[in-house]
């Protein structure tokens, strides 16, 4: 599979939910405090979601540093990414742009205060981050150019659109346009092959 996204080609189509959930290995935890902004964005919609959760915080709740499935995040996510985000273009598409929304600097930090700090280094950090996020998963990457990062993922787990979405929001962080290729093997090896 082959995927191109840059600030002219955008993501078009649905996500199939059910198979996105079933890569995720059950042993897949993130922190609590990931799912709280989406909990609070859900409403009283958060009442809907919770017979297909495995492990939902009690009044969603979640404590900050303990781990939840994985399974249970892309479930949250993506309720919220189509009560948010979805487009004429479909939930690909509003993957995508929930995620890209979320690695934006909050207003009140002002652009360029937090740009100053931000650089292409970030891309290369973000194997360290994922890790720390996501316990068990496995990440590398490297600068192919100047202005070219690599983001190798030996067998992806979970939304393509996500991942997506993340490498597209850091870049955007720099007030540069991202271009991101994206090659998946037959064993969900995946590399996000970033530019801008």
């Amino acid at each position: 599979m082959r995927i191109v996204t840059s600030s002219a080609v955008r993501l078009e189509g649905d996500v199939d939910l059910e198979a996105t959930v079933a890569t995720i290995p059950e042993h897949f935890r993130t922190k609590g405090m990931f799912f709280t902004r989406y909990v609070a964005a859900l409403g009283e919609e958060w009442e809907l979601l919770l017979p297909s959760l495995l492990e939902p915080a009690k009044h969603g709740r979640y404590q900050a540093f303990e781990g939840y499935p994985m399974r249970d995040y892309v479930r949250v996510f993506d309720r919220v990414a189509r009560a948010r985000f979805l487009a004429p273009r479909g939930r690909r598409s509003a993957c995508s742009r929930a995620v890209r929304s979320r690695c934006l600097p909050p207003r009140r930090w002002g652009r360029s205060r937090f740009l100053s700090c931000a650089s292409p280094a970030t891309l290369l950090r973000y194997p360290d981050i994922l890790k720390v996020m996501i316990r068990g998963v496995e990440v590398e990457a490297e600068r192919v150019g100047a202005r070219h990062v690599a983001v190798r993922h030996p067998q992806y787990r979970g939304s393509i659109e996500q991942g997506i979405g993340v490498v597209e929001g850091l870049v955007q962080t720099f007030d540069e346009e991202p271009c991101v290729e994206v090659t998946m093997d037959m064993d969900r090896g995946v590399v996000f092959d970033v530019s801008w």
